[in-house]
């Protein structure tokens, strides 16, 4: 395989027009000449269905309880709703564009999280059917729904979807688009570049807290097993001249 970036579009910058339609614009030009795929979440979408359906969600430690009602509207939400807009609009940017999700063609196998209702973590990723459209010359668009081993739909987290893929297939560059320019320091500078063997001084000095921690965490997974660079990125700067903070070895 010629080299591979995967980008991770955040939930949150569906709600920035103006950086969707940059964004899209920018990835489909350049996608004519280097292989991507994009995996995408929609947390704005399904939270604006599940009250257009009066479904109630469920927290447990801070994190969606996905029963059966909900399932159904996460997938309509990501696989019906924001899988089809990004899609169609990379089309007419000139995109090779295909809208699939982690369940078609078995591409993502995950262990439930039970404790969490129907909300998979990726164990297996079956390469067969990306590898088919990326050598077709399509850029493939998955949303964040698979399956675990014997063919329950699963809700899964975009990011962990994304690392997961690019892990398979030991990718150039993971991109995570977000709504924040890239991880701080004490300071409030962005980190240009951190190395792996860096990361638990960051987070013992508290440079990296929070939220930033497991998705920290995350990339410095996906780099030990294969992925080259991931970044976190400043969504609105684009995925032309990316900006924001790269994990190497």
């Amino acid at each position: 395989m010629k080299s591979l970036t995967v980008v991770k579009f955040g939930g949150s910058l569906t709600k920035n027009p103006k950086a969707q339609a940059k964004f899209l614009k920018e990835l489909a030009e350049i996608s004519r000449r280097r292989r991507f795929i994009l995996v995408h979440g929609g947390g704005p979408e399904i939270n604006a269905m599940l009250e257009k359906f009066f479904v109630t969600s469920k927290f447990v430690n801070s994190l969606r309880y996905t029963d059966a009602d909900t399932l159904s509207v996460v997938e309509l939400a990501l696989s019906g709703k924001v899988n089809r807009i990004l899609t169609t609009e990379l089309i007419k940017n000139g995109a090779n564009a295909v809208g699939i999700s982690g369940k078609d063609g078995k591409s993502v196998i995950c262990k439930q999280v039970k404790e969490l209702g129907f909300v998979g973590d990726p164990v297996k990723v079956n390469k067969k059917l990306i590898e088919v459209l990326l050598k077709a010359g399509f850029l493939p668009v998955v949303a964040s729904i698979a399956q675990d081993a014997v063919g329950n739909v699963m809700n899964v987290n975009a990011d962990t979807l994304a690392s997961s893929v690019a892990s398979a297939f030991k990718a150039e560059k993971l991109i995570f688009l977000t709504n924040v320019p890239g991880v701080f320091n004490k300071n409030k500078k962005i980190i240009k570049e951190i190395k792996i063997k860096d990361v638990d001084i960051l987070i013992k000095s508290e440079a990296i807290t929070d939220g930033m921690i497991p998705k920290i965490k995350g990339c410095v997974n996906s780099v030990k097993k294969g992925v080259k660079e991931v970044w976190i990125a400043d969504g609105e700067s684009g995925i032309k001249n990316i900006k924001g903070t790269v994990i190497k070895k």
